[in-house]
């Protein structure tokens, strides 16, 4: 037998189960990059697994930086590094699992 909480709705349907994974909000933030072409992020505890998660963009979440092209990511130990042109902004956020 499993151990752990399982969430019901009033009409008695499993929403959420002892073998889900939830996700929680860490940081966010905007950068700029430098003349290097990147901005490096402290992230307590970021790994470069897939408990991390990033989004790149404005609310709602959308990727979308088509007149700042080569925006990109890297998960580091600690360190979210963002790629982006020299000067270029960029927001993000960060999630754990």
């Amino acid at each position: 037998m499993a151990y752990g909480m399982e969430v019901y709705n009033a009409s008695g349907t499993k929403m959420i189960s002892h073998t889900d994974r939830l996700i929680r909000f860490v940081a966010t933030g905007t950068v700029t990059a430098n003349s290097s072409g990147y901005a490096d992020v402290t992230v307590t505890g970021m790994a470069n697994n897939d408990t991390w998660e990033v989004t790149l963009g404005d609310i709602p979440f959308v990727f979308d930086y088509s007149t700042k092209p080569n925006v990109y990511f890297a998960k580091q130990t600690n360190n979210l590094r963002i790629y982006a042109n020299s000067g270029n902004t960029v927001d993000y956020y960060v999630f754990r699992t």
